[in-house]
């Protein structure tokens, strides 16, 4: 499957093209053009030249869903670009009569609710996320997956009967 999206806000816009070339992979591209920043340090070469962006996400099914246990997925946002949208996450989602729950944690740009990184039992290395700055995009950076702060995220889709395939999502991130 593949799909494309147009995205006109602000400060941003976005084009997105998604594919799902496996049942346990699903792959994105973004081309961002933000409004609020001049494409360079230098004014005079930026000109009237808002910020563009490009970005590369991934996710990755980790095990599928069985009886008593949830479905986990692993994802990857802005993994190889210039890390203003860059972010990790781990996700469980578990089918409940007509209810789809989902639970995750991420790092980077998805920690805004300030977690303890719960792999610095593991290792001090996950304590502080260091960025690569001086970088045009287009490095990986292994060394800042899963690092610094956590937040948590979830929701619910409930599937409503007899609406023709009418849905309620309830999302807390």
């Amino acid at each position: 499957s593949y799909g494309f999206t147009l995205y006109n806000g602000d400060p941003d816009q976005k084009i997105t093209m998604t594919s799902f070339p496996f049942d346990w992979m699903e792959a994105s591209y973004q081309y961002v053009d933000l409004n609020n920043a001049l494409y360079s340090d230098n004014p005079t070469f930026s000109g009237y030249q808002s910020l563009k962006d490009k970005s590369f996400d991934a996710k990755f099914l980790a095990s599928k869903e069985k009886r008593y246990l949830p479905q986990i997925a692993v994802g990857f946002r802005d993994f190889a670009g210039s890390g203003l949208f860059t972010g990790e996450y781990i996700v469980a989602s578990k089918f409940y009569k007509n209810i789809d729950f989902s639970i995750g944690m991420g790092w980077g740009t998805l920690s805004r609710n300030k977690v303890k990184n719960p792999f610095t039992v593991f290792s001090d290395n996950f304590e502080k996320r260091t960025l690569n700055i001086d970088t045009q995009g287009g490095e990986l950076s292994p060394g800042k997956y899963f690092s610094g702060q956590a937040g948590l995220f979830g929701g619910a889709e409930i599937f409503l009967p007899n609406l023709k395939g009418a849905r309620l999502k309830i999302e807390y991130d």
